[in-house]
């Protein structure tokens, strides 16, 4: 394997070009009225699954695990800015994720969530993509296709969906209803560590 060739090929590196713009949008997202927001999401996102769809395929060289630079606070804080831009149109109804309910028929999501788990996988990936080491870019690029493959790519493919309902259905974007003081303050503290867990729990269950 020519890891050097491998990870300064076009497709990798205009990913990574995209990548570095998605997780910028979102640092800075609390800029963004709803109704621009929505708009860029839907320029940017469909663009980062077709990149995502164009990475070559590669091995670790590595057996450890990659490092991680996202913390709790910047998940956190993507989170929390993506559902005050969105106000009550934060969630919507998922059509496909192992968590729907037999009863109803269906399950809630958060697009905030979704944001932030897909601003953790690709923060980290870029991060460890420009320390500039071939065999960590390498590693940091397989970790990024299976997470892809696995985990955030579905996401992605979801969140699609549903912005392009909020940007094309006469939803009123205009008017934001923000969650109450109380819904504000409460305790997030074990998100970042439960919530990819408890998806790949119940995948194992099903």
């Amino acid at each position: 394997m020519d890891v050097k060739s491998l990870v300064y090929n076009r497709n990798v590196v205009e990913f990574v070009t995209v990548a570095k713009e998605f997780c910028a949008f979102l640092e800075s997202c609390e800029n963004h009225t709803a109704k621009s927001f929505v708009g860029a999401c839907n320029k940017v996102l469909p663009l980062l699954y077709y990149k995502a769809t164009l990475l070559p395929e590669t091995e670790p060289v590595y057996d450890e695990d990659t490092e991680s630079f996202v913390t709790e606070a910047d998940y956190s804080s993507i989170e929390n800015k993506v559902e005050f831009i969105l106000g009550q149109h934060n969630h919507y109804v998922e059509v496909n994720d192992p968590r729907i309910d037999e009863l109803t028929g269906y399950f809630t999501a958060s697009i905030a969530e979704y944001l932030a788990d897909i601003y953790q996988d690709l923060k980290n990936f870029v991060l460890r993509y420009h320390e500039g080491n071939e065999y960590v870019m390498n590693d940091a690029l397989w970790e990024c296709i299976s997470n892809f493959k696995d985990y955030w790519g579905i996401r992605l493919a979801n969140l699609i969906r549903a912005f392009h309902i909020l940007a094309h259905n006469n939803i009123d974007l205009d008017k934001i209803e923000h969650p109450d003081e109380e819904n504000q303050e409460r305790d997030t503290s074990d998100w970042f560590i439960t919530k990819r867990q408890q998806d790949f729990d119940q995948n194992e269950l099903i």
